[in-house]
């Protein structure tokens, strides 16, 4: 895994990629239901300071955070 969670202040949670650059995201609901997760930076500049495309990096988010609280995911 290329992303370990650091800390959680629901809904900002605090992520390190595997090349030293911490970063925070926002977690927030779509009106169906389904989590979200937003870098606080924007997208595009994570993904220049991670050297990862964005399709690959949320998918690590995703996953760092999932297997640190899997409850937030329950009302999807």
């Amino acid at each position: 895994m290329r992303v370990k969670l650091i800390s959680i202040a629901f809904p900002l949670y605090r992520l390190q990629h595997d090349n030293g650059h911490v970063f925070d995201v926002k977690a927030s609901r779509l009106d169906d239901g389904r989590l979200v997760f937003d870098p606080l930076q924007g997208w595009n500049d994570l993904s220049v300071e991670c050297q990862q495309d964005n399709e690959s990096l949320l998918e690590d988010i995703d996953e760092a955070i999932y297997n640190a609280t899997p409850e937030v995911f329950d009302n999807e």
